[in-house]
Parts: structure tokens; C-alpha cells; sequence
């Protein structure tokens, strides 16, 4: 019986030990993609910020200046004084909204936005080939996990904005 116990606790801690590694892992990764997106950042004079702005705007199309700030995190002021960076450099453009014209919508502007594609490039060609040794179910459990910690930490982050 006790042979049982050894070897459950063994188990036990294994997994405890691979769970401490994922985790850390993901904390590394945070790390590695925060200094890549600064590299890239700087390689077209932009700040992180910046960078994860047009991101967001790249994957998700135009929106107000207000979804994107609440997106984003950011206070009002804050996000007024990022888009008009990102505007006179010719990133961004503003246009109202044609179903609501009240509205004004933050518009990437894709010949611009095309540097930053060709600069994550390379990354994103390895990145598909390393995904390629992966089979189907595995790629879905790959993506399940992936979501649920984006969807952690976006609970973690919203958390901060209630308690303040």
C-alpha cells in the first residue's frame, strides 16, 4: 500500500513540478515578446504602447479611440496623446463612423502597418512551421490553453479596475 502512496505523491509532485514550469514559462514568454515587440518598436520608431495599439487595431479593425483605450487599459488622455502620435506619423487615420457620425473610428493605415507585418514576418513564418508538427487535437488543446490564459489574465487585469 504504501508503494501506492509513494508512487501517488511521486505523481503528485511531478505534476506540481511541470505545472511550476508552465507557468513559468508563460511568465518567460511575457518577457521574450515584451523585448521583441520593443526591438520591433524601435526599428520604426514606436513605442511599445504604440505597438500594441496599431496590434489591436490590425487584428480587430477600426474603433473608437474609447473602445480601443478600454481595450488597451489606458486612460483617455493617455490614449488622445498615443493616436496622435500614431496619426502624425501616418499610422492612423481618423474617420467618422458612416453608420453613426457622432463617432469617430481609428482606421489603420495599411501601407504603413505593412512595415510592421514584414518585420514579425520571419517570426511568424517559424512560428507556423513549428505548429505544423502538431496534429489537429493537439492544436486545439494548444489553443484551449492559450485562450484561457489570455482570458486569466484579462479577468486579473479587469479585476484591478473594479477594486480601484
Amino acid at each position: 500500500m504504501s508503494s501506492v502512496s509513494s508512487s501517488d505523491a511521486e505523481l503528485s509532485r511531478a505534476r506540481r513540478q511541470t505545472i511550476n514550469r508552465i507557468t513559468e514559462t508563460i511568465r518567460e514568454m511575457s518577457v521574450v515578446m515584451t523585448v521583441l515587440n520593443l526591438r520591433a518598436g524601435e526599428q520604426v520608431g514606436l513605442r511599445d504602447v504604440e505597438m500594441k495599439a496599431l496590434d489591436v487595431l490590425m487584428r480587430d479593425g477600426a474603433m473608437s479611440a474609447k473602445a480601443l483605450g478600454q481595450r488597451l487599459g489606458m486612460h483617455p488622455a493617455t490614449m488622445t496623446g498615443i493616436l496622435d502620435k500614431l496619426e502624425k506619423g501616418g499610422w492612423v487615420a481618423r474617420e467618422r463612423d458612416p453608420d453613426d457620425r457622432r463617432v469617430v473610428l481609428i482606421q489603420p493605415v495599411r501601407e504603413r502597418v505593412g512595415e510592421i507585418v514584414r518585420l514579425f514576418a520571419g517570426m511568424n513564418n517559424v512560428s507556423i512551421s513549428m505548429l505544423d508538427k502538431y496534429d489537429a487535437d493537439q492544436l486545439d488543446t494548444i489553443l484551449d490553453f492559450l485562450s484561457n490564459v489570455v482570458d486569466l489574465a484579462r479577468s486579473a487585469s479587469t479585476a484591478w479596475d473594479r477594486e480601484a
